[in-house]
């Protein structure tokens, strides 16, 4: 029978309505509740960093504005319709539906663009017709429908200011707004090496990626975004449906990358839409510097390379010079000539110090800085929350002595490992909360090492609820609670006897 106030609660609410809460059948991802806090800040859209990664996190496939939206305050008197474009006026009749802003010109020009018919206007489109799709194929891939390449940077210091968590949130709450509209997203992660690809376009495929997603670490060394990004451009490229996708990157790194390779390669179709969290820099060292020197196409850097070839020629000449005062001329053009290559060479690397690791901001469309996370901006606990913590983790605690279903430890074995982060994190400063909470892990563990066999025998547990509760009680060591060798056994043996029992039943008929 299910708990009121379990029932009611706002945690486990809030969860379900997430979607975390079906995404941890197997196994409980990593400070999974801490990307819980921070996609709940997400969800808000009076948070500033919510306003700040607007333009991706509620990026639609339709341009149309919402009724509160300010494009939809400076356009009035629109017809309906699904799509307008800018247009000349045809008569004066068309005064009212202007673009506002062409009010506040002087009155002379006014008038003038008005005898010559050159304000601007919203026209509505044209509808476009498509065929009549049938009920099956309401959720099945459509062209028109978004299609993003997303990549994820999982190099190892991600792990640092919550970067990790703070990316997994973004990718989450990206991945379930597409999720909507069932589009197509391609996805890879990438650190010095990159990942395998995974793809989603119905309603199956984005609950695997958004559980994987959720499942990732950052281990990896290095940031080989360039690489990332030709790979994603090839698999756009290879794909038809993927046609006009843009590619969203989730990374806190800054690396360079060759822009004059990547546009043509991008061509008009290929997006690019960048959020990089921290404020990590790198500057470029004198062997780069070189090498850019003898590859570089920019007309300053092929005027270094002419000096560079003059400096040769005249050191040539000054080897053979038939006399001292030949060579006392060369030695002084040549002196001149190296200066000008040293002051150029300079000015090049100022300049391309200036943008250097900083080249996907110049190539993104979108490119959105977000600094580090503060823990106080996350983890606040007001009273309402605490008092509705701890009569939670009490009625847990209670519902745990008594009768739990295997519902009722799942999401036990969840609140535990959210009171657990709550307590690192920010320091749950309620002496009974703690104790509660401690208590609530404590009878978790002893179910979960007794399984059936003692005073819960009526919680029959399949071997495959207590692997998963094993998982789920998985701490910061990375060491599971373990199951007794005794467990093991008896969990065999039962699988056994079931086998048997089966095996028998079919002779039987």
């Amino acid at each position: 029978m299910p708990h009121q106030f379990t029932t009611e609660s706002t945690f486990f609410n809030r969860m379900e309505e997430f979607g975390f809460f079906d995404a941890i059948a197997d196994r409980l991802p990593e400070e999974f509740t801490l990307v819980f806090e921070i996609a709940r800040i997400l969800e808000d859209e009076s948070k500033p960093l919510t306003q700040r990664l607007a333009p991706i996190l509620w990026q639609k496939s339709s341009d149309i504005p919402s009724p509160h939206s300010p494009e939809h305050d400076i356009i009035p008197h629109l017809p309906a319709s699904e799509e307008y474009e800018a247009a000349l006026i045809d008569n004066l009749r068309d005064i009212a539906r202007i673009y506002p802003h062409q009010f506040l010109l002087p009155e002379e020009v006014f008038y003038q663009k008005l005898v010559e018919r050159s304000l601007w206007l919203p026209k509505p489109k044209a509808p476009r017709n498509y065929r009549y799709q049938t009920e099956s194929e309401d959720f099945a891939p459509d062209s028109r429908k978004q299609k993003v390449y997303l990549l994820f940077d999982t190099s190892k210091s991600m792990q640092e200011h919550y970067r990790i968590h703070l990316a997994k949130a973004i990718a989450f709450f990206f991945l379930r707004q597409n999720r909507k509209e069932l589009g197509t997203v391609y996805f890879r992660t990438f650190d010095a090496e990159i990942g395998e690809l995974k793809t989603a376009n119905d309603i199956h495929g984005f609950e695997q990626l958004i559980s994987e997603a959720m499942h990732l670490r950052a281990l990896g060394r290095g940031t080989a975004m360039e690489k990332a990004l030709l790979t994603a451009i090839a698999d756009i490229r290879s794909a038809s449906m993927m046609g006009e996708a843009e590619i969203l990157v989730i990374t806190d790194g800054a690396a360079h990358i060759d822009v004059e390779k990547l546009r043509p390669l991008l061509g008009e179709t290929i997006k690019i839409n960048t959020v990089k969290i921290g404020t990590a820099s790198i500057t470029p060292d004198a062997k780069f510097l070189q090498g850019l020197i003898l590859t570089g196409t920019s007309e300053e850097i092929k005027v270094v390379r002419d000096l560079q070839q003059k400096l040769r020629d005249l050191e040539h000449q000054i080897q053979n010079a038939g006399s001292e005062s030949r060579r006392g001329v060369l030695r002084s053009e040549a002196s001149y000539i190296a200066k000008q290559v040293n002051s150029q060479t300079e000015r090049i690397g100022k300049k391309i110090a200036e943008r250097y690791g900083r080249e996907i901001e110049d190539i993104s469309s979108t490119f959105i800085q977000i600094t580090d996370l503060v823990p106080q901006d996350i983890f606040k606990l007001s009273e309402d929350k605490t008092e509705e913590l701890k009569a939670l983790a009490a009625e847990m605690l209670s519902t745990l002595i008594n009768e739990p279903s295997l519902e009722d430890l799942k999401k036990a074995a969840l609140l535990n490992d959210h009171l657990e982060m709550m307590a690192d994190h920010h320091g749950i400063e309620s002496e009974e909360l703690t104790k509660t909470a401690k208590e609530l892990q404590q009878l978790l563990e002893k179910i979960l090492k007794e399984g059936g066999d003692t005073s819960h025998q009526f919680l029959e547990l399949s071997e495959k609820d207590e692997i998963q509760l094993s998982k789920m009680m998985q701490k910061k060591s990375n060491a599971m609670v373990r199951i007794p060798l005794a467990r093991l056994i008896k969990l065999m043996l039962r699988k056994v006897k079931r086998a048997v029992m089966r095996m028998v039943k079919r002779k039987k008929k």
